[in-house]
C-alpha cells in the first residue's frame, strides 16, 4: 500500500513538472515572437549608413576623408528569454557582416580608395510584463522596459566607458555607464525638447579615437563628428529634431582612428545606442 500510495505521489509530481514546463515554454514561444516581430527595439546594428548617400568629410592636418558603411548582411538573431513570474527578461544579439568605404586624400598619393570588411555584434536586453491572461493575444505579454543597445566590432579594442547626455537647461540629464543593465519604460523614455540643445560627453579607454552622433532629421539620417578633447574624451551638441515623432535610438559611435586613416588597420568599433523620444512643448 505505502509502495502504491509512494508511485502515485510521484506520478502527480512528475505530470506537475510536465505542465509547468509546457507553460514555461508557451510563455517563452510567446515572448520570442514578440521579439521577432518587433521593428522598433529588437532590429539594433549600425546604419548602413547614416550618411551612405551624403558622405560627411572629416579633416585632419592635411588628410580629407569620406567614408561610409555599407549595406550589412545579419545573421540571424540569438533569442535568450527567462519567464520568471509574471516578468519575461529577454537577451538578444545579432552578428552582421559587410564593408566600410573610405575614400582618402593622401600627401603623397592623392586619393584613395579603401575597401575593409566589417563584422560586429550588437546586444539588446528587454524586460516584458504579464498584463493579462494565457488565454489572451500573446499570452499576455507585453513590452515594459528596453535597455541601451551595444554594438561591437569582431576582436575591436575600443570600449565606451561612459556617455554624459545634458539638456541645455540641465534637464534631463542621463549618464550611461553599463547600458545593457541601463533600462527605460518604454511608455516613459527621456524625452528632450523639440530642437533643444544637448551637450553630449564620451569618454573611451583610448586616446587614437574618433566619435560620431547618428540620428534621424525628417526622414534623412544624419551622421556629426564629435570633437576630440584630449585623453580619449570626445564631446558635441546635438540639436533635436524638430518634430515629435515614435520612439528611436540615438547612436553613439566610437572608432578606432586608425580604421579610417590606416589601410592596414582592421575595422574597429563600439558603440551604444540610446533609447529617446521628443515633445513639443
Amino acid at each position: 500500500m505505502k509502495k502504491i500510495c509512494f508511485l502515485a505521489l510521484a506520478a502527480i509530481a512528475i505530470a506537475f513538472m510536465i505542465v509547468g514546463c509546457n507553460i514555461e515554454d508557451k510563455d517563452i514561444d510567446a515572448i520570442e515572437e514578440l521579439v521577432l516581430s518587433d521593428e522598433v527595439w529588437f532590429d539594433a546594428e549600425t546604419p548602413e549608413d547614416s550618411t551612405r548617400e551624403q558622405p560627411t568629410m572629416l579633416m585632419a592636418t592635411a588628410d580629407s576623408i569620406f567614408w561610409w558603411r555599407g549595406p550589412q548582411t545579419p545573421d540571424a538573431p540569438d533569442i535568450f528569454v527567462d519567464p520568471v513570474g509574471d516578468s519575461g527578461y529577454v537577451e538578444w544579439s545579432r552578428h552582421s557582416t559587410g564593408n566600410v568605404n573610405i575614400f582618402a586624400f593622401l600627401p603623397d598619393t592623392g586619393w584613395v580608395h579603401w575597401d575593409k570588411p566589417l563584422g560586429e555584434t550588437s546586444e539588446i536586453r528587454g524586460i516584458f510584463r504579464r498584463t493579462g491572461a494565457a488565454a489572451d493575444s500573446n499570452r499576455g505579454w507585453v513590452l515594459e522596459k528596453i535597455s541601451c543597445a551595444v554594438g561591437k566590432s569582431d576582436n575591436g579594442t575600443i570600449t565606451i566607458d561612459s556617455i554624459h547626455i545634458e539638456a541645455v537647461d540641465g534637464d534631463p540629464e542621463v549618464t550611461i555607464e553599463d547600458p545593457l543593465n541601463t533600462f527605460y519604460d518604454v511608455k516613459d523614455l527621456t524625452a528632450f525638447n523639440s530642437a533643444e540643445s544637448v551637450t553630449i560627453t564620451i569618454y573611451t579607454n583610448s586616446e587614437n579615437t574618433v566619435a560620431f552622433l547618428h540620428t534621424i532629421v525628417a526622414i534623412w539620417p544624419i551622421r556629426t563628428p564629435f570633437e576630440n578633447m584630449g585623453g580619449g574624451v570626445h564631446q558635441g551638441t546635438w540639436r533635436v529634431q524638430l518634430l515629435e515623432h515614435v520612439p528611436r535610438f540615438a547612436i553613439f559611435d566610437v572608432m578606432h582612428e586608425s580604421t579610417l586613416w590606416d589601410e592596414d588597420y582592421a575595422y574597429d568599433y563600439s558603440g551604444v545606442l540610446f533609447p529617446y523620444t521628443i515633445k513639443n512643448e
